[in-house]
């Protein structure tokens, strides 16, 4: 499986000094500022008017958490940690900033469906809009406005005078149409089936084992049934039902607990029916 990577900004910050010297806020707040100008080049960031403040044109992100975070850990894992906590933060910055006034219409043709991990409950806001998928992952909905994405809430339905099943239809349909054109490129396992892998770093791969007809061109690719994984939001891992598993179990399981934006390591038996746990049984095939 290919591994993630930072974009090559490994260069950017001097990590290891900088936080060894017990910089303030200020300049915490300086290297912050110079990832979102490398990271984000489009995105207007400034200082805001407290030390802890960057200022975007979608709001405000308070920089405190973040700092005593990173801060407390490990000097190698400081800069991959920094930049996960960033891209989450701007995931949340602009929830609140009237999207649930737009119309219909328009925000409608912006609607895509996310593959979350349950308790994202603690992290995002209890009126966030989920549905069940599969034991280990939900189906949350995001606005994507290019550089930034705002998770629907419950309260957006009414003023748009749509239910939660409108916005499911939609919003697939829509990530249906964005992939039509993603190659399901497949390789010979280890030991005998094939596989395939999706990553092509949109931030929907996984949520791509969401949509009807995206599986049914992993089924003829794979047969059916196939095995899936969508051990993070940037990746999904498939295999014929006559390749060994154990490998793939291992490296979703990994992956689920090490990469950014975390899903679930559960695997799942996926046919024509739709997507379900894989039994002990189904994983122990060859």
């Amino acid at each position: 499986m290919r591994r993630r990577v930072f974009f090559g900004l490994a260069a950017v910050m001097p990590f290891q000094a900088a936080f060894g010297q017990s910089a303030d806020m200020r300049s915490f707040r300086a290297q912050v500022l110079d990832i979102l100008r490398q990271k984000y080049p489009q995105m207007q960031a400034k200082a805001g008017n407290e030390d802890s403040l960057v200022e975007i044109e979608a709001g405000t992100i308070n920089l405190t958490n973040i700092h005593g975070k990173v801060r407390q850990l490990p000097a190698d894992k400081r800069q991959a940690a920094l930049l996960d906590y960033l891209d989450r933060m701007l995931e949340r910055v602009g929830q609140t900033n009237g999207a649930d006034r737009d119309s219909w219409a328009e925000m409608s043709q912006r609607l895509r469906p996310r593959l979350v991990p349950p308790n994202i409950r603690l992290t995002l806001p209890v009126e966030l809009l989920l549905r069940a998928f599969a034991t280990g992952a939900l189906t949350a909905y995001v606005l994507d406005h290019g550089r930034q994405v705002d998770y629907v809430q419950r309260s957006m339905l009414a003023p748009w005078g749509v239910d939660s099943q409108r916005v499911h239809d939609v919003a697939v349909a829509n990530l249906e149409a964005l992939s039509e054109d993603v190659e399901i490129k497949v390789s010979e396992a280890k030991g005998g089936g094939r596989f395939t892998a999706i990553s092509t770093d949109d931030s929907y791969d996984a949520a791509r084992l969401v949509l009807p007809r995206f599986r049914s061109r992993l089924l003829v690719a794979l047969g059916e049934p196939f095995l899936a994984g969508i051990p993070n939001r940037d990746f999904l891992v498939a295999w014929s039902a006559d390749a060994p598993s154990a490998k793939f179990v291992e490296r979703v399981a990994e992956d689920s607990r090490q990469q950014p934006y975390p899903i679930t390591g559960t695997i799942f038996r996926v046919d024509q029916q739709g997507v379900r746990p894989a039994t002990t049984a189904e994983l122990r095939k060859r």
